[in-house]
């Protein structure tokens, strides 16, 4: 069983093209935040488009293309998610329920190789298909410090909707969740994990993500 991407958007029952929006997807996220603070750094829907030009820039950089590149790209996709997605909350809400039973050091330790596995499935997503697409940017709700920001990616005469959705953490904004034709991606996680508890315990479930990561580890 793969903990990587959820099976929504996996390679079972969907085509390369749906994997590229998935990654073009990703990448719109991670790059909502910037080093501004949640003061400095505009309305979201503007950081989306600044940041997301800036990342495909990178992308398409004729001196970064090649495989001998792609690691310094892995390298810094990955710090950019590390920084710009609200990782606590996600790994809350993906466990649902189950995380009130768990202590701190499980807690941890389940953030921890949640962040690992996330970053690992979408930094590949974002080196495999981002590339110059087209992005409406349609709609945007601030409320309370929360925003939802709705966009539409167009690519091979296709629309796909996205929803963005981030939160004012320590006066930033942060991604906690994306979703995709009405998917969230958190709650593919959760389905996942949830199977696993419930066929085996929340000790199986780390069990399996302590094997991914380790994969992950030996493949770098």
């Amino acid at each position: 069983m793969s903990l990587g991407v959820p099976k929504k958007f996996s390679n079972e029952g969907v085509d390369a093209m749906r994997l590229a929006i998935f990654g073009i997807v990703i990448f719109s996220a991670i790059a909502l935040v910037s080093q501004d603070t949640f003061c400095q750094g505009g309305v979201p829907t503007e950081r989306v488009r600044a940041i997301l030009e800036e990342a495909m820039t990178i992308q398409t950089d004729p001196q970064l293309k090649g495989q001998e590149f792609r690691n310094k790209r892995r390298a810094a996709i990955k710090k950019i998610i590390a920084q710009n997605f609200h990782f606590d909350a996600m790994a809350k809400q993906a466990l649902g329920q189950h995380w009130q039973a768990l202590d701190e050091m499980k807690r941890s330790e389940f953030k921890a190789i949640f962040q690992d596995l996330f970053q690992d499935s979408y930094t590949r997503l974002v080196l495999d298909f981002l590339g110059r697409e087209r992005i409406l940017y349609n709609k945007e709700d601030i409320d309370h410090g929360r925003a939802l920001v709705k966009t539409t990616i167009t690519r091979l005469n296709s629309e796909i909707p996205v929803d963005y959705s981030l939160a004012a953490v320590e006066q930033k904004w942060l991604v906690e969740d994306v979703s995709i034709d009405g998917v969230s991606i958190v709650q593919n996680y959760q389905k996942s994990f949830f199977r696993v508890i419930q066929q085996e315990s929340f000790e199986g479930l780390l069990k399996k993500m302590r094997l991914q990561q380790q994969a992950i580890d030996r493949s770098s």
